[in-house]
């Protein structure tokens, strides 16, 4: 019997779990260890869905944060383009790099300097001043897209929560299953089982990633039926 790598997905755990609970099942011998797994199945259930959701709300923020981005880079440019146009003097007093590299910078910290300079110095602006209708924009679009971000970083959270709670779980599996196997160990040994009789309760490993299980030393079963 072999360990499951961890990084295996859930679904794939789930079959694992599956094969051996179904094939405790069918067997007179072994069925009392079923409902451990029957357990563990039910367990899956809502861990699937949890981090199902989780995910899903990781990309949709994403999503959010990907197109608040696009729309204050362009309205910033805009606004760039316009006050060396308009108000060249002004510009070493909104940018101290120019717009299109302002721009390429760390999002939140764009956001935050869009609000606490150049919003704060249009602002300052005369009522009629061309520029001065980018203040309220600007502002809006600052505070949403770090409203963005400030959700994504608290989904990105929640999801390795649920993520430590998978990993924890699957450790639970490798854990059912040794002591599964120990248990079967026993019941071959009292009947003289060979030891394909225990191997038979676990699906072959898909490949040699599977980390392999030593702690049941393979003599304590017979070779061969007695």
């Amino acid at each position: 019997m072999r360990k499951l790598v961890l990084s295996r997905s859930l679904l794939y755990f789930l079959e694992e779990v599956e094969y051996t609970e179904a094939a405790l099942r069918a067997d007179s011998d072994a069925e009392s260890l079923a409902p451990a797994f029957e357990d563990a199945i039910a367990d899956w259930e809502a861990l699937f869905k949890r981090e199902r959701d989780a995910r899903r709300n990781v990309v949709r923020t994403e999503a959010v944060v990907a197109v608040r981005n696009q729309q204050i880079d362009r309205l910033t440019m805009k606004f760039g383009t316009l006050v060396r146009a308009v108000a060249p003097a002004f510009m070493d007093r909104v940018f101290k790099v120019a717009p299109h590299a302002f721009v390429r910078a760390n999002l939140r910290k764009q956001c935050e300097a869009t609000k606490n300079v150049i919003v704060a110095e249009v602002a300052k602006l005369e009522a009629e001043h061309p520029l001065k209708s980018f203040g309220a924009l600007l502002d809006t679009l600052a505070t949403a897209t770090i409203t963005a971000l400030d959700d994504r970083g608290a989904r990105k959270g929640a999801s390795q929560i649920v993520a430590n709670d998978v990993l924890e779980w699957k450790e639970g599996i490798n854990n059912l299953r040794t002591t599964t196997y120990a248990d079967l160990l026993k019941i071959a040994t009292a009947k003289g089982y060979p030891r394909t009789w225990v191997e038979s309760f676990f699906r072959a490993a898909a490949n040699d990633e599977e980390e392999a299980e030593t702690e049941v030393a393979p003599e304590s079963v017979p070779a061969s039926p007695t």
